[in-house]
């Protein structure tokens, strides 16, 4: 099912991130609302699917209430149990005549009941509902989320407890490796049981990882093959970057030369957190350096102060498409960084041209960078 448009803002990347990672194993129990009824499950298999739009999956049990009133309702709430919250659930893994009795309850952006002791929520809006088996797996829109301190609940060998596991980021990591060096073939089909037979992980981490990498446009799920490897080529690259360079253009005639003060010193330190993460033409840190370049562009194109142009940027996928080229590799170039900082430069000084001609330089090094990289891999990946 798909929602109608909601009138909520949504939940920033860097934030959503921050509430999903309270997400340590996956105990957490689902919770929805309809007709003034409250519904509720403990639910393991809830994983966070992307950042950018913020979403969350939680797959549910038809055989119970509450995923057919999550369907009907469109919206849902996911309460991370924190490792005191062990009785709270086994209480609403099995059957109860008020599995709510007692429980104390927040209020709610989306009118869905929010278990107070928990360690974090998380308020969906449905945008899709997939039918798999005797299971309904929902995707939803984070519209808010917050989270507390504390340790999560997690289950593991058939009961709840509390264990430092990280073991799916493992798995997640290691596939998607795996997926960059050409382990597996563009257009082939990777099966969750083959996949967690092939590398020895459980089938539930190797389902984990397959989601993860669907995010990150490795993958995609098709409805009569499965999980296949996407393809990536020059002519994709091409258009992503190019794209990209059309909208700061378009920034950068509006706004360079009236940016104050903060604004500026705001630019400066997206850039210098950037800076970190690749010394002496290698990445230090390929997954940092590409959050904190990401964030450096979203920047830019936030100072526009335009939804719509920030909605562009969001769409371009850029993050999945540096992934799948610069990503291939630990080798890069520190003139990245010297573009870079010559955009910021220009910026501080309200150099319109001095920005443009770095923008333009920076966007012919990328996409330049991602051919040289497709060409050590046959011109595919």
């Amino acid at each position: 099912m798909t929602s109608a448009t909601s009138p909520h803002s949504g939940v920033d990347g860097r934030h959503f991130r921050h509430v999903v990672g309270h997400l340590a194993s996956g105990v957490t129990i689902v919770t929805t609302a309809e007709d003034e009824i409250t519904y509720g499950m403990t639910a393991s298999s809830v994983t966070s699917l992307s950042a950018d739009p913020a979403t969350m999956l939680a797959c549910l049990n038809n055989s119970g209430p509450t995923a057919a009133a999550v369907a009907r309702s469109g919206r849902y709430a996911v309460n991370v149990l924190g490792e005191a919250n062990g009785t709270l659930a086994t209480r609403f893994a099995t059957p109860h005549d008020d599995k709510f009795a007692g429980v104390p309850l927040l209020d709610s952006v989306l009118g869905v009941p929010l278990l107070a002791d928990a360690l974090a929520h998380l308020e969906c809006e449905v945008v899709e509902r997939i039918m798999a088996g005797t299971h309904s797996i929902f995707v939803g829109r984070v519209v808010a989320a917050t989270a507390y301190s504390g340790r999560p609940l997690t289950y593991f060998r058939g009961g709840f407890g509390r264990f430092a596991l990280a073991q799916e980021d493992a798995a997640y990591r290691t596939v998607r490796d795996l997926v960059l060096k050409r382990a597996f073939a563009p257009g082939s089909v990777i099966t969750v049981v083959d996949l967690a037979d092939g590398i020895e992980i459980e089938p539930s981490s190797a389902f984990y990882a397959l989601t993860r990498l669907e995010a990150d446009g490795l993958v995609t799920r098709e409805a009569d093959r499965g999980y296949v490897v996407t393809a990536f080529d020059a002519r994709t690259s091409d258009t992503t970057f190019d794209a990209r360079l059309v909208i700061e253009l378009g920034v950068i005639e509006q706004v360079v030369g009236e940016l104050g003060a903060r604004e500026k010193n705001k630019f400066r330190q997206r850039f210098d957190a950037m800076a970190e993460f690749l010394r002496d033409d290698r990445f230090v840190d390929f997954d940092a350096y590409l959050d904190a370049n990401y964030r450096f562009h979203e920047t830019l194109v936030d100072f526009a102060g335009s939804r719509v142009l920030t909605t562009m940027f969001e769409g371009l996928a850029i993050k999945q498409v540096m992934t799948r080229s610069f990503g291939a590799t630990q080798e890069s170039s520190q003139r990245f960084l010297q573009e870079q900082q010559r955009i910021v430069e220009a910026f501080e000084a309200g150099d319109k041209a001095g920005a443009r001609d770095a923008a333009r330089a920076y966007n012919t090094l990328a996409k330049d960078r991602a051919r040289e990289v497709l060409a050590m891999h046959g011109g595919v990946l």
